[in-house]
């Protein structure tokens, strides 16, 4: 979102470029700089220049380390502490970390904090080097630079966050900095409880690391530590509080492979949570949704005329499912309490905008207008799989859909989605494991695994071969999740950039290829399907196949089959589970005979195929087929995988060659494997 300060600068400069020259455009651009710079040196009232909490417990620092430093930075200490028995959180950290080389230098010379000043405010307390024994401070206030940078504005996504910036003089190499702050606030829609996860260990080695929490007696706090046999945790207890102190010594670097799952991390934590069970998270969220969900007259009247265009029930959901989708734009204004806190279905209608949960309470609203019961369901974009593994909190979730029941089946149903199909029946199924219904009788999750409906990819290439040319037919068929995913990607394309696009690709694969035509784009909203073809007609002919072979490769399963080393140690991501079949077609000028030929590979992560079959005495199909069972490669599987990957790859490339001259009877055709 974008203030009005901010706009009026925008068509300021605008005009100043295109009407006055880049002369003015330029001085209008430092004015401005000057300007929101100096704007920004002074901190407001959430940052404040204070000195070390009287809680805070005083941890001593290695005097050095043997461990190897990382971009120019050896980490000595790295010191976090909680506490929970004020009535604001407090959040106290202190990093000490000796700089090694020049590299170092540019990390270490300035520091960042982030807070949210809708409910925290941060306090930096010390900033200091030991050099050569002595210690000089290098806190300058006035170098305090306080930023908005909504780094996730262009997914429509405005949090308020604040960075604070510090600017540190005379930085050396050798030096031990240390620098420490606190982060004081809590969200308020979470009410009095708390939870949050800690981390243990990081990519970089650290000789001490130290996580102190001090709670009140009277608070239930639930906590999990990963077994560790390096790390200890103590815990001391008087008549007024509790103290958990976790220490590592020696913390090793923790190394990640490359295209693991999002749900899982090598990372260690420490999760702290004072909800009881997702029961009780269950309870917390539902006034936030129902209180918002409210059927007002103007929500009614939508609903109304919703109905009016749609009489089967499943039509009615799916017309107020679209209604929400299409007339509702994307737009997340999570500042304070909105990271949490749905507004109004009245107020986003009124809008016209608004984030999932928004999307999600007008959803409802008019769901319950129309005579049905949804309800919100919490769920996880990228690490579902892991919810039930972790302690209970709303921090677990970062997305929200509905749950419909029609006739004893369950619908889930996501309005932030776009492009999806007309049927009830048809559109695509999130494929996020599991949810958490938010309402009264809500246990534990619910499996959304079963309603997952597979997408299905079938990419077909059918060549014509003949003399003076070729031709060659591209179609591509997409149904379920696929089909609304390249609905977006080809729905605002001109047909002309279609076939560029194209024929870029293919004409690397068959020579001299040209666009015969425009694309043909059928779409079945109904069946959630759509099919893309393309023709091309190519100046190579028989002679030239009868000399060279028509070398084929499956790039599409290609794509899907990872290689991965026999060194990894981490799980493989493979994504959905979805089917992909890829063929290729040959209409023959003249009769040929080839032999049939197949090879199967089945096993517990993936199934992959291909069979050549002669359909006729001009006619030759090559199909593959590929379908994996798991959305990821487990440990356990990942040297049976790596060969079945190799078995399969072998499959992947032909070279199809025809005898120059057919003889008066039958003519015989190779398709070997390369």
């Amino acid at each position: 979102m974008y203030s009005p300060g901010s706009i009026a600068w925008y068509h300021i400069a605008a005009y100043a470029y295109l009407f006055k020259g880049p002369v003015l455009f330029a001085r209008l651009l430092i004015g401005f700089c000057v300007l929101f710079c100096s704007l920004a040196t002074y901190a407001d009232e959430q940052v404040k220049f204070s000195p070390t909490p009287l809680w805070v417990k005083e941890i001593l620092q290695p005097a050095s380390s043997a461990q190897p430093s990382v971009n120019g930075l050896r980490y000595l200490l790295i010191d976090r502490q909680l506490n929970l028995e004020a009535q604001q959180v407090s959040r106290y950290s202190r990093d000490v970390m000796e700089i090694t080389s020049t590299e170092g230098l540019e990390q270490a010379s300035q520091l960042s904090f982030e807070f949210d000043p809708g409910f925290e405010t941060l306090q930096i307390h010390r900033v200091r080097v030991l050099r050569k024994g002595i210690s000089l401070d290098r806190l300058e206030p006035q170098e305090l630079r306080i930023f908005q940078r909504e780094p996730d504005l262009e997914h429509y996504l405005y949090s308020g966050t604040k960075t604070a910036y510090l600017i540190l003089p005379d930085i050396r190499v050798g030096d031990v900095l240390e620098y420490s702050y606190s982060i004081i606030g809590h969200n308020p829609v979470m009410g009095n409880k708390f939870s949050t996860q800690l981390q243990l260990d990081w990519e970089m080695p650290v000789a001490l690391n130290s996580v102190r929490v001090l709670v009140n007696s009277g608070r239930t706090l639930y906590y999990s530590v990963p077994e560790n046999p390096n790390g200890k945790l103590t815990m001391t207890e008087t008549s007024t509080h509790r103290e958990l102190l976790w220490q590592e010594s020696s913390v090793a670097a923790v190394t990640a492979d490359d295209d693991v799952p999002a749900w899982f991390t090598p990372y260690h934590y420490w999760s702290l949570s004072e909800f009881s069970s997702w029961s009780d998270v269950a309870k917390w969220a539902i006034p936030l949704y129902e209180q918002a969900a409210v059927v007002e007259p103007v929500i009614q009247k939508v609903a109304d005329q919703l109905m009016s265009d749609s009489q089967k029930p499943e039509e009615q959901i799916m017309a107020a499912l679209q209604f929400v989708q299409q007339q509702i734009r994307y737009l997340g204004v999570e500042d304070g309490i909105g990271s949490h806190v749905p507004r109004k279905a009245s107020d986003t209608l009124y809008r016209r905008y608004g984030d999932c949960k928004d999307k999600t309470v007008l959803l409802m609203a008019l769901l319950k207008a129309m005579g049905f019961s949804p309800q919100a369901a919490l769920v996880n974009l990228e690490q579902g799989a892991a919810l039930p593994r972790q302690l209970p909190s709303p921090y677990a979730f970062d997305h929200v859909i509905v749950s419909a029941k029609l006739n004893n089946q369950q619908y889930w149903l996501d309005g932030t989605d776009l492009n999806q199909g007309t049927d009830l029946n048809t559109i695509g199924v999130p494929y996020l494991h599991y949810a958490l219904p938010v309402a009264p009788d809500s246990k534990d999750f619910v499996s959304m695994d079963d309603k997952y409906r597979i997408a299905e990819t079938v990419l077909r290439r059918e060549l014509w071969l003949d003399e003076p040319g070729s031709r060659l037919l591209v179609e591509a068929r997409y149904s379920g999740h696929e089909a609304e995913s390249q609905r977006s990607s080809w729905k605002d394309i001109p047909p002309q950039q279609i076939t560029h696009q194209l024929l870029g690709y293919y004409s690397k694969l068959y020579p001299d290829l040209e666009g015969t035509s425009q694309p043909e784009i059928k779409d079945n909203l109904r069946t959630n399907e759509l099919v893309v073809r393309q023709q091309f007609s190519s100046s190579a002919g028989i002679d030239e196949l009868t000399r060279n072979g028509l070398p084929l490769y499956a790039d599409l399963i290609d794509s899907y089959l990872k290689t991965i080393d026999s060194a990894r140690k981490q799980p493989l991501a493979l994504g959905a589970p979805v089917r992909i079949r890829q063929e290729f077609v040959f209409n023959l000028p003249h009769d040929v005979n080839i032999a049939d030929y197949s090879q199967q590979y089945d096993n517990a992560v993936f199934k992959f195929s291909v069979w050549v079959r002669q359909i006729s005495p001009r006619l030759l199909r090559i199909t593959y087929r590929y379908q994996n069972h798991l959305d990821h490669v487990p440990v356990r599987e990942l040297a049976r995988y790596r060969e079945a990957v190799a078995q399969a790859r072998d499959e992947l490339a032909l070279n199809f060659t025809l005898p120059p001259v057919p003889p008066v009877t039958t003519n015989t055709a190779v398709a070997e494997t390369k």
